[in-house]
C-alpha cells in the first residue's frame, strides 16, 4: 500500500478541487526571517519588483535573536508585519503566515525563502498557471542558484522517492538556458514540491490543511505534496517562472545539524503515509544506509556528521495523534 493521509487527514472535510474556479484576485507573499535582514531585504524587494496587483506582502520574524526582525520592521514600515514569538522554523513560522493569509482572505499563498529572489515575470507566470488549472493546489517555479551561477538549475520538479521518504530534484545541476531550450508545457506534473519558492491555493489549504510544524525544517514541503494528492489536487512545476535561491555551485555538504533535521524528518513522513510494503522498502533502505554513512563518517575522521547520522536515526517522533505537534 502506498503513501495515505496521516491521522489528522479528514478526508470527509475535504473541498472537491473540481469546485474550486476561483481566479487568483487576491494574493499574500509571504517572506519568513530569521537573523538574515539582508536576505530577507531582497526577496521582499524582489516581490514588489513584480508589480502583480492585488498582492499583499508580508513578513515574518521567527524571533530572531540578532534583533533583524525589529529592523526590517522599520525598513519596511508599511509592509504588515508578524512576529511568531520563538524560533518555529521554517514549517511554523510559514503556517502562522499561512493562518494570517487566509483569515485575511487571500486566494492563495506565496511562500518565498528568505535567500530567495524572484526573476521578473515569476510571480504573473505561476499565478497563470493557477488560474488555468482549478485543481492546481500547488506550483513552483525553476529554482536556481545564486550569483554567478544563476545559469544553473537548483530544482526542475520533484519526485517523491517512496524508499527513501522523500523527495528528489529534477534538473538539479542542468544550465538553465538548456532547460529553456527544451519545448516545456506550461505546467509539468510533480510529486514533489519545493517551499524554497511555492504557491498554494487557498481552498486546497483549508480543506488539506497547511504545513506541519512538526517538521520544523526540512521535508515538510515533501509531506504537504503528499496530502494535496491524496486530497485529489494537482501539484505542478512551471518552468517559465524563475527564482534563484542564493546558494552556491555546487552546493555544500550539509551541515551536521541539517543531517539531523533531514534524516529524522525522512522517518516522520514515512511514519505518516507510508504503509505496508512502502513503510518495509523504507526501512530496508534506509537503515543499512545510515549504518555504512555513519561508518564512512567515522573513518574519515568526522565524527560531527557521524553522530548526526545516528541522532537522526533515533531522535523522539511525535504520535501522529499529537494535537501539538500536528493542526
Amino acid at each position: 500500500m502506498g503513501p495515505r493521509p496521516p491521522s489528522f487527514f479528514s478526508p470527509e472535510s475535504l473541498i472537491s478541487p473540481t469546485t474550486d474556479t476561483t481566479v487568483l484576485r487576491s494574493l499574500v507573499a509571504v517572506v519568513l526571517n530569521w537573523c538574515a535582514e539582508d536576505d530577507t531585504a531582497r526577496a521582499v524587494a524582489s516581490l514588489f519588483a513584480q508589480h502583480e496587483p492585488g498582492v499583499t506582502v508580508l513578513i515574518v520574524d521567527n524571533a530572531s535573536p540578532d534583533g533583524s526582525g525589529a529592523r526590517l520592521q522599520e525598513r519596511f514600515p508599511d509592509v504588515p508585519f508578524l512576529q511568531t514569538g520563538a524560533n518555529r522554523g521554517y514549517a511554523g513560522g510559514n503556517q502562522r503566515a499561512i493562518t494570517w493569509a487566509l483569515q485575511q482572505g487571500a486566494d492563495a499563498v506565496l511562500l518565498v525563502n528568505d535567500d530567495a529572489e524572484l526573476m521578473p515575470g515569476c510571480l504573473r507566470a505561476l499565478r497563470a498557471a493557477m488560474d488555468a488549472h482549478p485543481t492546481l493546489g500547488g506550483c513552483a517555479p525553476t529554482v536556481t542558484h545564486g550569483p554567478p551561477h544563476q545559469d544553473r538549475v537548483w530544482w526542475g520538479g520533484g519526485d517523491f522517492i517512496a524508499h527513501k521518504a522523500g523527495g528528489v530534484h529534477r534538473h538539479a545541476g542542468a544550465r538553465l538556458d538548456m532547460i529553456r531550450a527544451r519545448p516545456q508545457p506550461p505546467t509539468v506534473p510533480v510529486t514533489a514540491l519545493n517551499g524554497c519558492v511555492i504557491l498554494l491555493r487557498s481552498t486546497a489549504i483549508r480543506a488539506v490543511g497547511g504545513l506541519q510544524e512538526a517538521f520544523f525544517c526540512y521535508a515538510e514541503d515533501t509531506e504537504l505534496s503528499l496530502r494535496l494528492a491524496a486530497g485529489g489536487w494537482e501539484t505542478a512545476w512551471v518552468p517559465t517562472a524563475v527564482a534563484a535561491h542564493h546558494l552556491p555551485f555546487p552546493e555544500p555538504p550539509p551541515s551536521p545539524w541539517a543531517m539531523v533535521q533531514r534524516d529524522r524528518n525522512r522517518r516522520l513522513l514515512a511514519q505518516l503515509h507510508l504503509r505496508g510494503f512502502a513503510r518495509l522498502t523504507f526501512v530496508a533502505w534506509y537503515y543499512p544506509t545510515r549504518v555504512l554513512l555513519g561508518v564512512r563518517y567515522l573513518l574519515r575522521g568526522d565524527g560531527a556528521r557521524a553522530l548526526a547520522i545516528w541522532r537522526g536515526a533515533t531522535s523522539r517522533l511525535p504520535r501522529p495523534d499529537d494535537p501539538r505537534a500536528f493542526a
